[in-house]
Order: C-alpha cells, then structure tokens, then sequence
C-alpha cells in the first residue's frame, strides 16, 4: 500500500477515536449480545459434559478381566478405599483437616478421582489396592526393563500415592537386574607419590611371550622416577626366580624404598616377604582384577611386548632396540637412561663424546607432576566419584571382571585402603577395587509409606501430588553447571 501512495503527496495526521466519525469495520463496537446464542452454548456444554460422565472406562482398560475382577474385589475389602469412595460420591470439603487420616494422601488429587463399577479412576488410570501393588509392579517389571520404561507402562494404566518411588525401590533392588547392570563408571585418577631419585619407587611384573622361536617368561621392572625398565628372562614363574633377578637389578641400581605389584602368587607369598623384611622396602600390591593400579608396570610390559614382536617381524636384536628406546626423550623432556644415569648411552645413532658426558636432568619431580596433572585432567573428564562403603554393608561384587561383567551379593568385611575392599562372598574373602564394587540396599516392601502421614498442609496443591520425581532428588549423573548470559547480568530474574 505503501508503493501505491508513493505518487500522492500525502500528510499523515492522528486524529483520535471520538473525534473519528467515519465509521470503519476494524474499531467499530459488534452487535448486541445474542442471550440464545450463550444458552445454546450452555446446552452444549452439559451434554459434553454429561457424555463424558457416561463414558464406560472400564471397556478401554488394557488389563484383562480375571485381573480386572481381582482389582474390583480387593478395592471391596480395602477399608480405605471404601472411605474414598464414599467421598468421592458425596463430596469433599474444602479443607484437608476435615478428611479422615487414612484418605488425606488422596486430597490432592479430589478433582480427578472418580468410581465406576466400584473402581476407582484417577483419569483414565485404575487406583490399586494397597495388597495387590506389588503384583502389579511385578508385571510392569516382568520383562526387566530400565526404571523409566517401567514408570512410563505403569503410568499409562494405573496409580496409587508413592507409585513412583516404591517401583524405583523394586527395579534398584531387582536381583536379576543388578546381576546383569552396567560395570561401574571409572573413578577419578589416583596417582603414586612421586619419587625425589631414582629407583626410589619401582613397579614389578611378569609376562609371557615368544623370544628366538621359544616361549620365555619375562620381569619387568620399572623405575617411576626415570621410566628406565629392566627386561629380565625368568626360569621359571616360582618365587624363588622372581627374587633372584630382584636381587640382580637391586645390586645394579641400589635397593628401592617401594615396590608395586599385582596380587600374582610369584610375588605374593612369604618368600617375597621374607625377602622385603632381609632387604628393608615396602611392598605394595594392587587389587585383583584391576589392572590400573599398576599401570606403570603395565605400560611397561606393553613396550616390551611391542619390541619383541617388531624385533622379531625385523630379525633384528631385541636387546639392541631396548638400547635405542630408553635413549628416546619422551613427554617429559628427557629420555629414561639420562634420568637415571645422567647421561646418554651410546646406541645405534652417531653422538658426539659431548652428549656422552654426565649431566643432571633438572626438575624432573616437577616435570613428572606437571605431566601428571595434564593426564589426570583429561583422564577425570570420563570419570566420576565413586560412594566410600562401610564395613559391613551390603554391596555387590563382579569377581571375574575380566571374563563376566555379572554382580554377586556379598558384604564388606574390611576396607584396606580408600580404593580397595575385602568383600565376603557366601563364607569367602575376596579382595577388590571400589569399581569393581557397588551399593546395595534391603529389599523393599510395599506397605504404608511415609506419605500416608504427611502432614495436611502439604496436601493443599495438587501440583506437591504429580507423579514425576522431585527436582530436589539427587541425581545419578554429573550435571553441567549453567550461568547467566553476561548480557543480562545487570537484571534481576525469577
């Protein structure tokens, strides 16, 4: 319209409503009130109304008849909700107070409970007698589904006051859905104290694989302070071999302060501890079953391993590639040989004498913590805090992690340390790290909760009665933490 006045010299004047006495269709009053129209409407209102009111519910019920009788007939006996009923027929008052105790859960929801057929509705969902809940949580539960599928079934076809968290109580102490349950989450890392010289901490372990066309069994010993590890072929896996190339290296390097291992029986046994008692060093060993604790020595193994295999594929020495690799700088700035040594060794790259000539490395402890920190920071972002257990309580165990992920009751009956429990399963002992853990609570029984004697008060909104859970409830998974845009900084929200 704009474009087409455009061509008119045209002057725009505002000339209020009364003075505006060219009638025009947009802000002319309407006709008078049409009483026959609203009467009409009205009429219509009660016949939708009355429609409604005689809708069967009980045909669109997807429950069959043998469990719609046993509703029907446990509803006859239930005292409760025969006073309900009575309520609901005659009419509630206007204040909580003046309703029996036993019906006060049930104020709330007044104005969407109705009886048919001596059933009681809220909505389209059928109220169950307090006797037969459990049955019925039991068939919402029967194909052993997630506590959201459940909720979402049983909401869909009937309720009681508490519905929601006796069959979230049900589902978490479910024995065949905790047998079968995710492992637990990874808790945040844990690291070993960081050494001041080297050898002062080092890290043990065994492994088997092929050298010159044979099967050997190998040592690994690792120093957390240089990365520097020896790589010894043992005779045997007895104590007594393992001791023995302890004793070498001990002699080569200076006697540790600490020693890591696994619980293996070539390192846990009472000649190994006889042997730290003669030599006077702590030994540590890691949980069963959780690789992790040792992973110095792990990672050690697994460039051993490496080494053999290229070496072999190659037909090159294997004690030669070792050489090149512990004068490699790694992360930290510095290659293994010269943390421990202060000084390069010569390999298979031309050096001059210069780099051959003793040198301290400077601030390795503060290097080491500055890698430590970077690696714990991206290592937590996948983890979470796991609950402390008390001596005593009920949890569940997965034994063989490895080879079953399924959970076992049992009871812990020591804590060693903040990450490792001794658990007692049916008579026996075993020890395991706090992931390979999990809490487990008393069976739930589907009898009076404590809702039923809240005070009225809180009773007074159906909005405290809706059937989602509390926004204060504490959640199972970390939440992002939301902040304000910085544009709005300067105002005041609700």
């Amino acid at each position: 319209m704009l474009l087409n006045l455009q061509r008119y010299n045209l002057s725009i004047k505002f000339v209020s409503g009364k003075e505006n006495v060219v009638a025009d269709a947009l802000s002319r009053a309407p006709d008078e009130k049409d009483e026959s129209w609203d009467q009409y409407k009205k009429l219509n209102i009660y016949k939708i109304f009355e429609e409604i009111e005689n809708i069967p519910q009980q045909r669109y019920l997807k429950i069959t008849d043998n469990r719609l009788k046993e509703i029907s007939e446990e509803t006859k006996k239930d005292q409760t909700l025969q006073t309900l009923i009575q309520y609901i027929q005659r009419g509630w008052p206007d204040e909580a107070n003046k309703v029996p105790d036993s019906i006060k859960i049930y104020f709330g929801y007044r104005n969407e409970l109705s009886v048919e057929n001596d059933l009681i509705f809220r909505g389209d969902r059928i109220l169950i007698p307090q006797i037969i809940r459990r049955k019925l949580i039991d068939c919402c539960h029967i194909s052993h589904n997630g506590v959201e599928a459940t909720l979402k079934l049983a909401r869909a076809n009937i309720f009681w006051p508490g519905m929601n968290s006796q069959i979230k109580d049900v589902i978490k102490n479910c024995t065949v859905c905790n047998k079968f349950s995710d492992s637990q989450p990874n808790p945040p890392m844990m690291s070993h104290d960081i050494p001041t010289h080297p050898f002062q901490m080092i890290s043990m372990d065994v492994f088997f694989a092929e050298y010159r066309g044979a099967k050997k069994n190998f040592l690994v010993t690792v120093d957390h302070y240089s990365d520097f590890f020896e790589v010894n072929i043992l005779k045997d896996m007895s104590p007594q071999s393992v001791i023995s190339v302890c004793k070498e290296n001990f002699a080569r390097h200076g006697r540790p302060q600490r020693i890591i291992t696994d619980n293996g029986t070539n390192f846990v046994n009472k000649q190994m501890l006889s042997f730290a008692k003669q030599w006077d060093f702590e030994h540590v060993t890691s949980a069963p079953h959780h690789q992790q604790s040792n992973g110095k020595a792990e990672a050690a193994v697994k460039i051993a391993k490496r080494l053999l295999k290229k070496a072999q594929e190659s037909d090159t020495d294997f004690w030669y590639a070792l050489l090149n690799w512990r004068n490699i700088p790694n992360k930290i700035g510095s290659s293994p040989a010269a943390r421990l040594f202060s000084r390069s060794t010569k390999c298979s790259v031309p050096c001059s004498d210069i780099n051959l000539l003793p040198k301290i490395v400077e601030n390795v402890p503060t290097s080491i913590e500055k890698h430590r920190k970077k690696a714990k920071e991206q290592y937590d972002k996948k983890t979470r805090r796991l609950p402390d257990l008390e001596i005593g309580s009920p949890v569940f165990v997965q034994l063989t992690p490895e080879t079953s992920k399924q959970w076992t009751p049992g009871k812990v009956s020591e804590r060693l340390n903040s990450r490792s429990y001794v658990v007692d399963v049916h008579g026996r002992n075993f020890r395991r790290s706090l992931v390979h853990l999990k809490p487990r609570t008393a069976s739930p029984t589907c009898t009076s909760s404590q809702e039923d004697n809240v005070h009225p008060c809180e009773y007074s909104s159906p909005a405290q009665l809706l059937d989602e859970p509390s926004q204060n409830q504490p959640h199972d998974r970390p939440r992002r933490n939301t902040t304000l845009p910085s544009r709005l900084k300067d105002y005041v929200l609700n």
